[in-house]
Formats: C-alpha cells, structure tokens, sequence
C-alpha cells in the first residue's frame, strides 16, 4: 500500500479537489493516471494547460517527501481505495481523495459523531454549555468532532478530553501545527491523537489558510450523525458550517439562547426558521442515537439527587423505607445524610456532585434549598459575581434543575436533578 499511496499524494497535492476529483474519475486509480499516455489528459476538459503540464511532469519528489514525513511522525495516509475509509464521508459530493490521519484509527461509521461548532466570541453561557455537551456526550458512549480554532470549539474539545474521549479534531491544515503556537495549542493537538484521532485533507506542514476551511467543514460534517450549534451571530463559522451540514442532508441541532444577544443571533435564527432542532442536554441529543451507542458504554449521568420526602419538620429524619435496596445497588453512593430545608419539604441530597454540578451551580442550588429566591438574593447568599450567578441560573435552568416563577424568583425542581 505504501508504493500506491505516493501516487495518491502525487496527484491530491498537485490539483485542487475538483481538478483532482475527475482525473480519478477518468483513471479508475491515481497510479493509472500516472503511467496513462500523454494524449489522455486532453480528454481532461476542465483541467487548465497548466494544470495538465503539471500531470505531463510526472514528478513524485515532493510525493515521496511528503510519505516519508508521514513515516517520521506517525501518520497514516487512509486514500479513497481503503476498506475502512469512512463511508459516511464516503457519500458526500466531493470527499478527499486523501486523509492524514494522527492517532487512533475509529470506526466512525459505528459510532454516534457529532460535530461541534460555536462562535470564538463565546459568552460564558455559550462556553458553559459547549463543556457541558463535550463531556456528556463522551461520558455516554458518543464521539465528539470538532474543528477547533478557540471559544466554543477549544471549551467542547477540552471538556471531551476531560471526560475520557474520544475526541477528533479536524484540521484545515496539517495535522501537526496547532492554529496558535502555544503550548496550550500543541498540548491540544497531542492529547487528542491520544485519545482519539487529528485527521485532514492537508499534508503535514500545511498552514491552516483560509480557503481550507471550507474543505475542512466538509470532513467535519461528513463524518458526523449530526452538526450541534452551540452560539453563533449570523456572520459566524458556526451558522456558515450549519448551512453546509444542511446542504449535506446531515441532522442540525441548537442549544437556545438568550434572544437579547447577538452572539446567540444566528444559531436561534435557524432554531425560528424551523431548519434546527432544538437540545437541551446530552441526553436529550443522544438519545436520537442509541443504537449506535456501544453497550459497555456509562448510563448518562445517573442521578446526582436524591428526593426524600419527610413528614416532620427539621428535626425529623427520613423516614425508613418499605424495602431496603441491596448492597450492590447502594455500593456506588454515599452514605445519605439529610440537609434540612424549610419545614414540610423534602429532603435533598447531593450525589457525585463533582460530576454534575460546578461549585457555582452547587452554590446557589444550596442557598435555594431554603425556598424560593431571587437572583438578588442568591448573590448576596452565595457571594457569586452577577455575572457568575446569572451565567450559572441559565445553565441549571437549561437543564431543569431549577425555574423561574412569578416576581422574580427561582426554585428548586425536585423532578430536575433526577
């Protein structure tokens, strides 16, 4: 394979997608096109003199220097011709010839990839909510796929790593130069091979141009089930690659957000428009995709919650249950302890609640767990910053954790954080 790949890279780095595209389609394999005779290429129509005079020099140099890169870094060239390139990417209108390939080899086709996508202006909200979806969906057996540049992006990819993987990162260049020359961004580039894969159309060394992206989208989108919209005003890459993910016939989802901003403008446009469908958790996203969620794979956040409901007032203890659960069905949790509330209300407990909450959220569901409140006076209880407090009361709403009721004020949902 390795003696047919430098004709793959051959005829991929010295025509562009299109040009490349029909010389394949003509030759049947780019190493028949190599060796075909001169007076073929002028059955080529849409090939320019100098794209043709480029065919005729029959030079594999910078193939070969490009394959031996390749062999250097550990990176492997999957071509059109392979058994496992995606056929997802496959049935797209024109799918590389070409993918370099750093990492892990998944089987995409078997797994429930989403494509992330959200402004690099993010808000707190919108930066909350891309960890929020990064993690859960590799915590429930999902793949997240991103084209990382920052904001959104950079937030979904980390919180993916931070829940286990796997994470791919598409890359408009090579799969080797982070976009930004930190170590941040090398560091990025690096866990993500480990822990799953850094794939592109682009040879090694290839910058990260701009007329790449487009190209990158298309991988993006084309390996996913669907495109998930974080926040996006109307001019952002997010609402610009939700377009192509619909032209691709590819399912599009939205986390709404505040109408009041413009930042959240373009993604709630497609969300009006009828051309989204909304999410409000992991869950709600992955759950379209069971059946290509692998069986070992963690339940969605068991609950971190518990409702005991009591008779008395605060001195009273929870009252003994009709049947005591076993004890391999109380091994995962803690030993329960009550916290009181105000009289005649249940009693909450929190559970793992590292894993749900942040310390904010779990700051003001502990100051609510006294009645209703507002945000007012949630600050003023908690010591939250505004911003802070009101960043992390959209997000617990969002996941019904608690609601807004008349005045002003929010309150618990028992139903909520089961």
């Amino acid at each position: 394979m390795l003696s047919a790949a430098k004709y793959w890279l051959w005829l991929t780095n010295l025509l562009p997608p299109p040009a490349a595209w029909e010389v394949f389609c003509r030759f049947g394999t780019p190493e028949r096109a190599y060796y075909s005779d001169p007076a073929e290429y002028d059955r080529l129509t849409s090939l320019t003199p100098a794209q043709r005079s480029l065919l005729l020099r029959r030079d594999l140099s910078a193939a070969e220097e490009i394959q031996e890169r390749c062999d250097r870094q550990g990176i492997r060239i999957l071509t059109f011709a392979d058994t496992d390139y995606p056929e997802r990417l496959r049935s797209t209108a024109l799918p590389p010839l070409v993918l370099y390939v750093r990492g892990k080899t998944l089987r995409f086709d078997e797994r429930a990839v989403i494509a992330m996508a959200g402004t690099r202006k993010a808000s707190p909200y919108g930066l909350e909510i891309a960890r929020r979806f990064g993690s859960g969906i590799v915590r429930q057996g999902g793949i997240v796929a991103t084209g990382v540049v920052s904001g959104c992006d950079s937030a979904a990819a980390k919180s993916a790593l931070r829940g286990g993987g796997p994470l791919v990162l598409v890359m408009p260049g090579g799969v080797d130069v982070p976009y930004y020359g930190s170590e941040d961004s090398r560091n990025l580039l690096n866990d993500a091979a480990a822990a799953g894969c850094v794939l592109s159309e682009s040879p090694p060394g290839t910058t990260h141009d701009a007329p790449r992206f487009r190209r990158r989208n298309v991988i993006l989108v084309g390996l996913s089930c669907g495109l998930l919209c974080v926040e996006g005003d109307r001019s952002s890459g997010a609402v610009k690659l939700a377009k192509q993910a619909s032209e691709q016939g590819k399912d599009l989802y939205v986390v709404p957000a505040n109408v009041d901003t413009a930042r959240s403008s373009g993604t709630n446009d497609l969300l009006c428009a009828g051309l989204a469908t909304p999410v409000l958790s992991p869950e709600d996203l992955l759950r379209r995709y069971d059946y290509l969620l692998p069986r070992s794979a963690p339940a969605a956040d068991a609950p971190r919650w518990r409702v005991v409901r009591v008779e008395g007032g605060n001195d009273s203890a929870p009252s003994e249950p009709a049947s005591r659960p076993s004890e391999a069905s109380c091994a995962p949790v803690r030993e329960e302890k009550g916290v009181d509330t105000a009289p005649n209300t249940g009693y909450i407990e929190l559970l793992d609640s590292d894993r749900r909450w942040n310390e904010d959220e779990r700051a003001l569901l502990k100051a609510l767990l006294s009645g209703p409140a507002t945000a007012e006076a949630l600050i003023s209880a908690t010591g939250l910053s505004a911003s802070a407090a009101g960043a992390s009361l959209v997000m617990l709403a969002v996941s019904g954790a608690v609601e807004e009721i008349p005045g002003g004020q929010y309150r618990i949902r028992p139903e909520g954080l089961s």
